[in-house]
């Protein structure tokens, strides 16, 4: 189930990131041109550290892949 979902602006237009949750806690599934990068889980972390995650990717402070 998708929590929040983050866009990228200007350079990092083409990112995506879906904060997401399952029986097992939360994770955050990053997309570059609608194309999936990584799903990474953050099972053991709050919905914050989740969305802390989602907004780092697609603002560039990280890359995947």
């Amino acid at each position: 189930m998708i929590i929040s979902t983050y866009w990228g602006e200007g350079e990092y237009k083409d990112r995506i990131a879906h904060v997401c949750k399952n029986e097992e806690g939360f994770y955050v599934t990053m997309y570059l041109q609608d194309g999936l990068v990584e799903k990474r889980p953050l099972y053991e972390h709050s919905e914050r550290y989740a969305e802390d995650c989602a907004e780092n990717y697609v603002m560039g402070i990280f890359d995947c892949g």
